[in-house]
């Protein structure tokens, strides 16, 4: 182990807090330390979670040199993280004011009306400085050493000869107060300014440097290591007791660490008080409205600071700048504590205020006049409420509606609707023939006044405007049902449009996108809505008017294209009934050419379809085969829903919950037309009688699919070894139950069936005590469905069956003796 260890070691042993031998230990033995022993170094000087400026001050005070400190960084910037993480943190000292200060966490409360006189939400006017994470008062070392600063025991004064003479040497102050300069002797330095102690060495080099008389040799002093020093901090303080901080610290410092005052803590009656004797009293308040720092202080070893509970403390609330708790000194006014607060808010009601006091015996309220503020004396305990301005207005008019410029104007300028009339300016569409004002009565009851816009504008009536007067102008469009038209059938976009005079049908079609493929020109209708003229009120049996247009007519085609349009009118253009569509099938699985066909004509049969297909191949299947259909066709949303409406009613028998589903969804249309079921076919039937019944007319979207011929047949269901067959001709449905192990103990015997390749189903057959199965051949499965299991009867169910059969019994055993 390294001597620098040893004497590490020594010092944890004795206890000793710093560690001037280990200071003095050769550079390489810090070089030479291992990670886990430069760990407990850091441990010992409490070097943890310090920043850069911090650990080189927490350092030298230690008694670490520079170049110690400089190899003590390089060493720490190559730990492991990891090994950091097995090491227990150290405890952190509390009244170190270089740790890491956690602040606490203001919680705002909810805004509470200005008239509440309660003040549990606020809080001592600057007690936020002392719970800024941003703001930081610890003394910065990194600066020339104030001429002021008294020199204690523990500083490092570097003298520095220079001229004829040059030398340099760091000397540390003795616990006697000396400092001891070669071949000069100890000379007194503490209690010093660091001019004044300059002065006295240069008087006392003089001795040994002659040049100094002349000044041919000079000399400098600075601090270059600055000493702790201890102060006590009591009173109405966070955290009272002894502080060891830098003797660069001022009284803010102090404060700062210790967390300033308490609840009932003054912030204006601070005391410094050095040698038994007050030096001075801090007012935080000079900081914190004036900027001024005059009185903060250098502290000196021993000061004592005792912060005096507040003689006159209150509130200030409502529509201020800073609403808080202020400590008031006898002289000043409510003037001055408005002021405090930053002033009246731009809300603010200033001509009155409100003072909330305690008073003898009741609690009193005292209105304030803005003129006598500053003569206003306080009484420890106010509250001072200032209200926020009316939310009302003096000159306020508003006009809405069709005009240009609307909103709020003042009535000095527009006394007069015409005046307000023509600044908002009226729109083209405004209807002009009726306008609204609106007016509050003395009562503030609401009257309104109507008037024509054409007379008011040309001064033909006169109506002076008042006080919060409200003027609604209206648009032409606001006042009648939104015309549309609307275009349906064989267009590419149909739908509803909006109307514009002069609108003809051409034009409809146009902004619907043209017509389709398969419009009919010569059929296209325009229906029109009813309309009673005059004063008739009788009833009639026509809904609408009709009007039937032929675009392909060869004598007034114009006239029918330019056929003008009313609101509302309906186009429909119908689809021609000549105009079919490509209908698509597929046939696939072992025919010679399968793939998707396009049927030439509504008679086309599945015959037709397996012989454009080039028939079937040498291994296709005909008695697999099955075709496969949509289950819905050309559905349309009231298809959908009479679809949801049978599911539903199909549930609610089954005992099964209903599906509500709006029938408007296009998801469920898009569902029901891809789904799809089996149609149970007998293709070798159908191939050797073509066009017979069997012989099926192909419909849009079948799908014929033709198998290999199959060699196995499968049980399912409630058998013991459900497996696959070999099929064997004569092999019947009880050798198939035989393979699979026969029936299982829970099998429903007389509800078996079974499906053949081509999808049609066969079930047994009952007959008094006889079964008759179902014939087996290739590719058949076979189903033997399970019994439902039977409710068991409760305890209770029991019991109640047998006490009605006993009391059954009884009354017939009561009625027998009876007639006897």
């Amino acid at each position: 182990m390294t001597c620098f260890c040893k004497i590490l070691l020594l010092a944890l042993v004795l206890g000793i807090s710093s560690a001037p031998v280990a200071a003095q230990a050769p550079l390489g033995n810090i070089e030479n330390l291992t990670d886990q022993q430069l760990i407990i170094l850091m441990s010992q000087y409490q070097l943890y979670g310090l920043s850069e400026l911090e650990m080189e001050m927490k350092a030298r005070e230690k008694g670490l040199s520079s170049d110690q400190i400089t190899l003590l960084k390089k060493r720490m910037a190559l730990l492991d993280p990891s090994i950091l993480k097995e090491i227990n943190s150290p405890v952190k000292n509390v009244s170190d004011p270089y740790e890491p200060r956690t602040k606490p966490v203001i919680k705002t409360a909810a805004a509470q009306r200005y008239a509440d006189t309660s003040t549990a939400v606020l809080r001592p006017y600057g007690s936020a400085i002392f719970e800024n994470e941003n703001l930081s008062f610890d003394p910065d070392i990194n600066i020339p050493t104030p001429q002021n600063y008294v020199i204690g025991v523990n500083d490092q004064i570097t003298v520095d000869v220079f001229g004829v003479s040059d030398i340099t040497k760091k000397l540390k102050v003795t616990p006697d107060g000396f400092i001891r300069f070669p071949n000069l002797g100890p000379v007194k330095v503490a209690g010093l300014t660091i001019e004044d102690a300059r002065i006295k060495m240069r008087n006392a080099l003089s001795r040994i440097y002659p040049g100094m008389a002349n000044g041919s040799v000079s000399v400098q002093l600075s601090v270059t290591q600055i000493r702790s020093i201890r102060v006590t901090v009591i009173g109405e303080i966070t955290r009272p007791g002894n502080y060891d901080i830098s003797s660069l610290s001022t009284l803010m410092n102090a404060l700062f660490v210790s967390g300033g005052p308490n609840a009932i803590g003054s912030f204006r009656n601070i005391e410094l008080v050095r040698n038994g004797k007050t030096i001075s009293f801090f007012d935080l308040y000079d900081f914190l409205l004036k900027a001024d720092l005059t009185k903060n202080l250098l502290l000196q070893d021993g000061d004592v600071i005792r912060v005096n509970p507040y003689s006159s403390r209150v509130a200030v609330k409502g529509a201020v700048k800073k609403p808080a708790l202020f400590d008031v000194k006898p002289n000043e006014s409510a003037a001055d504590i408005i002021r405090f607060a930053g002033g009246f808010a731009d809300l603010g009601y200033k001509e009155l205020i409100r003072v909330f006091r305690m008073g003898a015996r009741n609690k009193e309220v005292i209105s304030v006049k803005a003129a006598a503020l500053p003569s206003f004396k306080l009484v420890s305990g106010d509250t001072l409420v200032i209200d926020q301005l009316a939310n009302m207005f003096t000159n306020r008019v508003t006009i809405n509606g069709a005009v240009y410029y609307s909103g709020a104007y003042g009535i000095n300028e527009m006394p007069s609707l015409k005046d307000l009339l023509l600044a908002a300016k009226p729109r083209e569409d405004a209807y002009t023939a009726r306008a609204l004002l609106r007016r509050l009565k003395p009562d503030f009851n609401p009257e309104f006044i109507n008037f024509d816009l054409n007379e008011v504008l040309s001064g033909k009536i006169n109506i002076p405007l008042v006080r919060e007067d409200s003027i609604q102008v209206y648009q032409i469009s606001e006042l009648r049902e939104k015309y549309s038209v609307v275009v349906d059938g064989e267009v590419n976009r149909p739908g509803t449009y909006l109307f514009s005079e002069n609108m003809t049908v051409q034009d409809l079609v146009l902004m619907a996108g043209g017509y389709r493929d398969g419009a009919a020109l010569q059929k296209i209708e325009v229906s029109r809505r009813l309309r009673a003229g005059g004063n008739t009120q009788k009833d009639s049996a026509v809904y609408s008017l009709i009007k039937e247009i032929n675009l392909l007519a060869e004598d007034g085609n114009a006239g029918e294209l330019n056929f003008k349009l009313n609101p509302f009118d309906v186009v429909a253009v119908r689809k021609s009934p000549v105009y079919k569509e490509q209908i698509g099938v597929t046939i696939e699985g072992e025919v010679i050419y399968p793939g998707k066909y396009t049927l030439a004509g509504n008679a086309e049969r599945i015959s037709d379809l397996v012989k454009r297909a080039g028939g079937l191949k040498q291994k296709g299947f005909a008695g697999g085969a099955v075709l496969i259909r949509k289950t819905y066709r050309d559905i349309s949303e009231n298809d959908a829903a009479l679809v949801n409406t049978k599911a539903n009613l199909i549930n609610t028998q089954s005992g099964k919950a209903a599906v509500t589903t709006s029938s408007s969804d296009t998801s469920i249309i898009n569902d029901l037309y891809k789904e799809q079921k089996p149609v149970g076919i007998r293709l070798d039937k159908i191939l050797s009688a073509p066009g017979s019944a069997e012989d099926l007319f192909l419909v849009e979207g079948d799908v014929l699919k033709v198998p290999k011929e199959l060699q196995t047949i499968q049980t399912f269901g409630a058998v013991n070894v459900p497996k696959q067959i070999v099929y064997y001709e004569g092999i019947s449905f009880k050798d198939a139950l035989r393979e699979s192990g026969r029936y299982s103990m829970n099998a429903s015997r007389k509800n078996a069936y079974v499906i053949y390749p081509n999808g049609q189903v066969r079930k047994t057959r009952n007959f008094l005590f006889m079964r008759f199965h179902p014939a087996i051949r290739p590719g058949t499965e076979i189903y033997v469905p399970a019994k439902r299991p039977k409710a068991k009867l409760s305890t209770g169910e029991v019991v109640g069956i047998f006490s009605s059969l006993t009391s059954l019994v009884s009354i017939l055993i009561v009625l027998i003796n009876t007639n006897k």
